[in-house]
């Protein structure tokens, strides 16, 4: 039972392992007077391809100019310019494709006042129209990097494989809490250096460490020794590679982008979501846990500690070669 267990979560995880890329897309409209706007539209990158999508806008909308456009090593960058004789009332925008893609469009259209609209397109809202001055809200923001933030980390299964095998080391609740609350105080503090550009390291090697991580502490379980430092202080082990986990949290959100006139509260908004969604994991693993254990009683920590540090290492294993190989 135990093997079919292991069985079946390696097919789901290996199923979610070459599920496609979930970076959003971003649009960006800003104001230049009234009636003049430029428009920057980001579509990110994968194997060389972007995903189907195109913005169109409402009839008195006019595109002016030609468009610009640049290629990274992670997205395409398309600029050009529309006016608007009516100005922003009653501005609509429309992304087209978003049923035949799970791509999430990142909307942000600021004002001459510099005051920000922010929210998320996609297959179930493929279009925005501003309504007035009260579309000019901070909630916006808040909400939307909350969003962000819990979708990021609940479709980051590197992070959250290497949350579950904390939770699997931690032994008590009492450990488990100090274990969770070290990671998160750790990728907190790199997340916001990174993101503020007080701290800046190239992050393949960053991505490869990660998977690292997860393969130490999957040793760590097999192993099972309880005099190790990692099974005894959990802390240390959560808060030391946390720091590195931040910097693959401040990629996701370089790739995002954040509103210049709302960076920091769209910085903690993003952490915050994190948290969220790390927590919605965490509880998620015991109640699954428990009712499984009911159902089949022989299920006990001890029993999956093979699987799981077979299951863990592997897909670590499997991803850090790869990021070794995108160097």
């Amino acid at each position: 039972m135990k093997y079919l267990i292991s069985l079946c979560l390696f097919m789901l995880i290996s199923q979610s392992v070459f599920a496609d890329d979930m970076r959003p897309a971003s649009l960006t409209i800003n104001s230049l007077d009234n009636k003049t706007f430029d428009v920057v539209w980001k579509l990110p990158l994968k194997s060389g391809k972007t995903p189907p999508l195109s913005v169109t806008f409402d009839e008195q909308t006019m595109i002016v100019g030609t468009t610009r456009s640049r290629k990274t090593t992670t997205a395409v960058i398309e600029k050009w310019s529309i006016e608007r004789a009516q100005g922003l009332t009653g501005f609509t925008v429309y992304v087209d494709g978003l049923t035949k893609t799970n791509k999430n469009v990142l909307l942000r259209i600021i004002d001459k006042k510099q005051q920000t609209i922010t929210t998320v397109l996609n297959a179930d809202q493929q279009s925005f129209s501003v309504s007035g001055k009260d579309d000019l809200k901070a909630e916006n923001t808040i909400l939307t990097y909350i969003v962000l933030g819990t979708e990021h980390i609940l479709i980051g299964f590197d992070h959250l494989l290497f949350v579950a095998c904390l939770v699997y080391i931690s032994g008590t609740r009492k450990k488990l809490l100090m274990t969770i609350t070290g990671f998160t105080v750790a990728h907190s503090i790199t997340l916001i250096l990174a993101a503020t550009g007080v701290l800046s390291i190239p992050i393949p090697p960053v991505e490869a460490v990660i998977a690292l991580s997860i393969v130490f502490l999957a040793w760590e379980i097999a192993k099972n020794n309880k005099d190790s430092l990692s099974l005894s202080y959990p802390v240390l082990v959560s808060s030391s590679f946390g720091l590195l986990h931040g910097f693959g949290f401040a990629s996701v959100l370089a790739d995002i982008g954040l509103p210049e006139t709302e960076k920091i509260m769209a910085l903690l908004c993003f952490n915050i979501g994190v948290e969220i969604g790390q927590l919605l994991f965490v509880a998620a693993l015991f109640i699954i846990f428990y009712v499984i254990s009911k159902l089949y009683k022989p299920l006990t920590k001890d029993t999956l500690r093979f699987p799981v540090s077979y299951l863990c290492g592997s897909l670590a294993s499997i991803w850090m070669l790869e990021r070794l190989a995108a160097f």
